[in-house]
């Protein structure tokens, strides 16, 4: 397959996939059940997704990212005539670690003020306490959203003084537009990721290497776009269009960054000037991959859950093996 065309491919099954897999919480929302042990269930089965989706990423960013973007580095400094031991790549890592943190720190800062000004109207009018999972929702990050109401959702720490036959109309009827606000800019902070995302699909210069990297942001991002579609269409039900507009901008940043990367790689400028272009971006979508991976999924399900620890750890491997064996595939 032309490597041109397997990359636009991959950037229009992304999209699709992406909104596929953001649309079915609206059925969720509506018709789904609201019990705590229907919320517990989901949450069990995102929690170990999102562990074997850490292992994915682990695999792609040490056997594909790192790899990949290191030796194409190497062939600039080559090609350059640069001789220089200081491990620059890993400069070029570190920044897009540091970059992401960086924005994901200003919308938690966003999000923390909104989550004062709500212990304001903790309490509605006739002094009735509001659920946690109503103020649950402020806890929020790229590869937590799977356990966003796990914390919550635990027997005996759940209750509301609402009826229980009026407790869904409960639920939205005392969300604060802060938390509207909230799941905006967590869907920013996740375009910016996403953007990176699918850049590392763009720079790629086989098949197997496009195909291997878009295997693992798909695993993932579809996890995450199931996340932000509950998030999204629980604080816009009244408001479609609107959370239809929010999902669609959240699906194409990743096509987006395919497309720069292709522009990137089959330009007819300086390919002294494309090799290292290339290779810092590569080393930028790489500290995305290394702040997702450790901070936002591994650290997040390992060492968090008592006895299902281990199989959090073998979900994780599990990924990593799968990932990692596609380098078997790779002919170069």
């Amino acid at each position: 397959m032309n490597l041109t065309l397997a990359k636009v491919l991959s950037a229009i099954l992304l999209f699709i996939l992406t909104m596929v897999f953001s649309f079915i919480p609206y059925f969720i929302v509506v018709r789904g059940s609201r019990s705590a042990t229907s919320v517990q269930r989901r949450q069990w089965v995102l929690g170990h997704l999102n562990c074997f989706a850490g292992g994915v990423f682990l695999a792609t960013f040490l056997c594909h990212i790192l790899a990949e973007g290191g030796e194409e580095f190497e062939d600039y400094k080559e090609n350059a005539g640069i001789d220089m031991d200081f491990p620059l790549f890993n400069i070029f890592v570190a920044c897009g670690f540091f970059i992401v943190a960086f924005i994901e720190l200003i919308a938690y800062k966003y999000m923390k003020n909104d989550n004062d000004n709500e212990k304001a109207v903790d309490t509605i009018p006739d002094g009735s306490q509001l659920s946690p999972i109503t103020k649950g929702a402020s806890k929020v990050g790229y590869g937590a959203m799977g356990d966003n109401h796990e914390a919550h959702t635990d027997q005996g720490d759940i209750h509301s003084n609402v009826d229980p036959s009026s407790h869904e109309a409960g639920d939205h009827a005392h969300l604060p537009q802060s938390v509207g606000l909230r799941a905006f800019l967590l869907l920013i902070a996740l375009s910016f990721h996403t953007i990176f995302d699918g850049l590392a699909v763009g720079l790629q210069e086989s098949d197997s290497e496009v195909w291997a990297v878009f295997a693992a942001i798909t695993i993932h991002k579809s996890i995450i776009a199931f996340c932000i579609g509950l998030e999204i269409f629980q604080t816009s039900r009244d408001r479609i269009l609107q959370a239809v507009l929010l999902l669609g901008v959240f699906a194409i940043m990743s096509p987006i960054g395919i497309g720069v990367g292709i522009g990137i790689t089959s330009g007819s400028g300086d390919q002294l000037a494309r090799l290292l272009a290339s290779s810092i971006l590569q080393g930028l979508a790489g500290g995305t991959f290394m702040y997702v991976t450790f901070l936002e999924i591994l650290s997040l399900h390992i060492g968090h859950h008592g006895e299902r620890n281990v199989f959090h750890i073998i979900w994780a491997l599990l990924g990593f093996a799968m990932m990692a064996a596609t380098k078997l595939f790779d002919k170069d």
